[in-house]
């Protein structure tokens, strides 16, 4: 029997009515834990399945003498340590894709929801008066989507889905990516290809979908800002680290460009005196935001842990696992 060790919480198992297969031995580690509870639990663990936002590092690694694969719930992995796991043999996979569909559907949310300012005018409902509401609504301005062009910056999974989408909306697509599609792939997508300075001077909507690297971080900073067009929102459902979010604020603040829609954070949790949270009355109503929940659906979730389970039984038959993200 298999000892396989869990970090996603019991509670997603409860609510998606999941259950592990029957001649695992498993044992839940729910967050919040220490590396120290990870490191006690795990001690005999063949197979961890940890949840994308959880911190696997070196000494969680060597302190599991017989693990085998670590399987993150998600995308995501670069809160595992790869290289660790690789030195000794150990596979790190993650579910590729698995959550494509869920995000690209959140960012055509917040795209609609930045253009015309649904929260704002929601929010001033609320706490002020529909009069008011319509009012600065009119004042404000409000765009379609329509001939509109979509920069995708990374043109992996959930681009492609977004793009898919969008087919019939009447928008006009570009890309920019380390690693140029095809022409077969870029026709089957509609989407031109642009230098990344390119992408960000012309695109009406700039919509951020890649992993977190030395060469992304802070991708998007002072100097993208001011090349934007002064009507282009920016849209983030990747990772809070890909946006210099004090480059972001003063965007914001002094009229750069037309809003923003995130959905990620630097930090997360995103606490109430964040600067971000306290900006000018102008600035926060140009503002729409989400708490890192773009892939959070239950469809998604159920295949993550479906997905993920999967993977596991693969190689506990002998098999080869796949979506292996560290090696050479």
């Amino acid at each position: 029997m298999a000892n396989v060790v869990i970090t996603v919480h019991t509670s997603r198992f409860e609510q998606l009515g999941i259950t592990p297969p029957a001649d695992w031995d498993v044992a839940f580690v729910d967050n919040p834990f220490t590396e120290e509870d990870l490191i006690a639990a795990a001690k005999d663990a063949e197979y961890l399945l940890v949840e994308s936002g959880d911190r696997i590092t070196k000494e969680v690694i060597d302190a599991i003498p017989h693990l085998k694969m670590i399987q993150t719930e998600g995308v995501a992995f670069d809160k595992v340590d790869g290289v660790a796991a690789r030195e000794k043999g150990i596979p790190l996979c993650n579910n590729k894709g698995v959550n494509a569909a869920a995000v690209a559907e959140h960012t055509i949310g917040l795209i609609l929801a930045g253009l015309r300012r649904t929260a704002l005018t929601d929010r001033q409902i609320r706490h002020e008066s529909y009069a008011v509401s319509k009012a600065e609504h009119f004042a404000m301005g409000e765009h379609e989507l329509t001939d509109k062009l979509i920069g995708f910056v990374g043109m992996g999974d959930i681009a492609k889905a977004t793009a898919k989408r969008l087919e019939n909306w009447g928008c006009r697509f570009a890309y920019y990516d380390v690693f140029r599609l095809n022409a077969e792939t870029e026709a089957e997508y509609h989407v031109q290809y642009m230098e990344y300075e390119e992408l960000v001077k012309e695109a009406d909507v700039i919509s951020l979908h890649v992993p977190v690297l030395p060469s992304t971080i802070g991708m998007l900073g002072e100097e993208q800002f001011r090349a934007m067009k002064k009507t282009a929102l920016v849209i983030n459902t990747a990772r809070g680290e890909i946006i210099d979010q004090d480059a972001l604020i003063r965007a914001l603040e002094n009229d750069e460009i037309y809003g923003a829609a995130l959905d990620v954070f630097i930090p997360e949790p995103l606490p109430g005196d964040a600067p971000l949270l306290n900006m000018s009355k102008k600035a926060m109503d140009k503002l729409t935001i989400t708490p890192h929940v773009a892939g959070a659906t239950d469809e998604a979730f159920t295949q993550m842990l479906v997905k993920g389970m999967a993977n596991i039984q693969r190689m506990m038959d002998g098999g080869e696992p796949i979506n292996v993200v560290n090696r050479k």
